[in-house]
């Protein structure tokens, strides 16, 4: 598992990223599984959120343009230019867009207060 920033865009889940682990085992094997969650710290409910699907190395200059401008806007007001320093990371630091087309979705939720030991994750 490793953390990763992406958007939706056109029903699917789209990010970039470097040569590496996490690439090759998409072209390796292209099924993944995404996990984001959310936790409010007032209330102590969570949501967590898990999509399966197939996921493949993005070749359309649109999509990996839309790919970009969704990140920088979906990020940029959170940290700041959270994609490199001083804006956007050129496109040779994360050559690749992955497309992850959405085959299954399944959650779960909290409904209340609860300890560290039983947070998400930790279930």
């Amino acid at each position: 598992m490793t953390p990763m920033s992406f958007i939706i865009h056109e029903g699917r889940i789209l990010f970039r990223t470097k040569p590496g682990r996490r690439l090759e085992g998409i072209k390796t094997n292209p099924v993944v599984s995404i996990e984001t969650s959310t936790f409010d710290e007032t209330s102590g409910d969570w949501t967590s959120v898990i999509v399966k699907g197939n996921a493949t190395i993005e070749k359309d200059d649109a999509v990996i343009q839309a790919t970009l401008t969704g990140l920088y806007d979906k990020y940029r007001e959170i940290l700041g230019t959270p994609l490199g320093r001083g804006g956007i990371q050129p496109i040779a630091s994360f050559p690749n867009v992955v497309t992850v087309e959405v085959l299954e979705i399944s959650g779960m939720s909290s409904s209340g207060p609860f300890s560290m030991r039983t947070r998400q994750g930790r279930l």
